[in-house]
């Protein structure tokens, strides 16, 4: 028993050594290969979406069944057009463990799209690619406040008759479409605007990447990297080729509102439980680190190895030291 409880002591450890460092991370952490045609910057290709640039957020519930299960990651790139044209595209996965079960859970998920020109983390960090930080420092605190508060009595408003995924997004869209909180006039300039709603549970929601779609990946931009993979939405907006514009669509900071809530007697939430996260790209880019060593070759930079560097480390220590307290 005292050799099972030492090994066990050592997997908490490291579960807790797979939490993010920091609120969000980009291609350092996720072990992004780098590009083979750029050295200075990665390529995180994802079921066939190449992206230079990720972003990874833990989102933030306190619902124990939830939390450190869920996450949202965003992929950016530049796609160059005619007559100094581009198109600037985001694409958002949602990161979920492998034993969770949401099916008696309903979910869905709001992207404030609208007011990511509004928002930055320069009171945290003035670089524009290693800022981070959350909903509060982008958005005040008040008005992180009052759009939960919203979703939550939005939930309530339905008594007894419990919606589908698809009715409360679509219902939390109309709401946020027609109301504005007084919190969030700042940001908002009085509407909300280019909102995106995704169902996350049940007949209407996306599936996880399959084996298939992941043969052309060389990047799993989620942890650990076991966890699953689905994308949720894309979003695009075109511009010039001018520095400015692609800098400000880069590092844009997305609010995404996820609610989850109760549709079963199994559900893993007794209650609605609603989160706002605030993900960006961030840098720097892995390639970009004079310490870092060319991996293109690496067989263990895709995800046909999908445990990553730390995971085999840690299976090597486990196994050294159950065999010599076994023996």
């Amino acid at each position: 028993m005292k050799h099972l409880s030492i090994v066990l002591a050592l997997s908490v450890a490291y579960v807790r050594a797979q939490e993010l460092n920091q609120t969000i991370v980009g291609c350092v952490e996720l072990e992004c290969p780098p590009s083979s045609v750029d050295s200075a910057n990665d390529d995180c290709t994802v079921a066939g979406s190449s992206f230079p640039s990720v972003g990874l957020t833990s989102i933030p519930t306190e619902n124990r069944d939830l939390k450190g299960k869920v996450s949202w990651t965003k992929g950016f790139n530049i796609t160059d057009g005619p007559d100094n044209s581009r198109t600037f595209h985001s694409a958002f996965y949602l990161g979920t463990s492998s034993d969770l079960d949401l099916g008696d859970t309903g979910a869905c998920a709001v992207l404030l799209h609208g007011v990511e020109a509004a928002l930055s983390f320069d009171k945290v960090d003035t670089n524009k690619d290693t800022a981070q930080g959350t909903c509060s420092d982008a958005m005040g605190s008040d008005c992180v406040a009052a759009l939960l508060d919203r979703a939550k009595k939005l939930l309530d408003s339905f008594g007894n008759d419990t919606p589908s995924s698809e009715e409360a997004c679509a219902m939390l869209q109309d709401d946020l479409d027609k109301n504005m909180d007084n919190a969030c006039l700042s940001i908002s300039k009085g509407s909300w605007t280019n909102l995106t709603s995704a169902v996350l549970s049940g007949n209407g929601a996306p599936q996880p990447l399959s084996g298939d779609k992941n043969s052309s990946s060389t990047c799993w931009p989620v942890l650990p990297k076991e966890n699953q993979l689905t994308l949720v939405s894309e979003y695009q907006t075109n511009g010039s080729r001018q520095a400015d514009e692609a800098q400000a669509a880069m590092y844009a900071i997305t609010p995404i509102l996820t609610l989850f809530f109760p549709t079963g007697n199994q559900s893993i939430v007794a209650e609605a439980d609603a989160s706002l996260s605030c993900l960006k790209v961030v840098g720097p880019s892995r390639a970009s680190l004079d310490t870092m060593n060319d991996g293109s070759q690496d067989p263990n930079s895709g995800v046909s190895k999908i445990f990553s560097s730390h995971s085999v480390f840690f299976s090597v220590i486990v196994a050294g030291v159950a065999a010599a307290w076994l023996a």
